[in-house]
């Protein structure tokens, strides 16, 4: 009997260790995921801001020269198609 209360007892401390650490593990895991979607919002007004500049640029510069600023629009509209194609080619690999 005096064994049973023993085992019962290191049985219950270790589901209770085991419970604090699925406590930290899931903490630790949503401030992970809280991070990762405080990066995604970041880069979002990054990329919104960069897109925004450059459509400054291409205005100013066809205030300048017409056909430049169009040559340039297409180069960047290439280079947009292309990293999409690599970036669908290297999800499917």
């Amino acid at each position: 009997m005096m064994f049973q209360n023993r085992q019962a007892e290191k049985d219950r401390l270790m589901a209770e260790g085991d419970y604090h650490c699925n406590l930290k593990g899931e903490e630790e895991t949503r401030n992970i995921m809280e991070h990762l979607d405080h990066q995604d919002t970041v880069m979002l007004q990054i990329i919104q801001r960069m897109e925004a500049q450059e459509e400054r640029i291409l205005q100013h510069l066809a205030k300048l020269d017409p056909e430049m600023a169009q040559r340039l629009g297409a180069d960047i509209q290439e280079v947009s198609e292309e990293f999409v194609e690599e970036e669908i080619a290297g999800g499917n690999s």
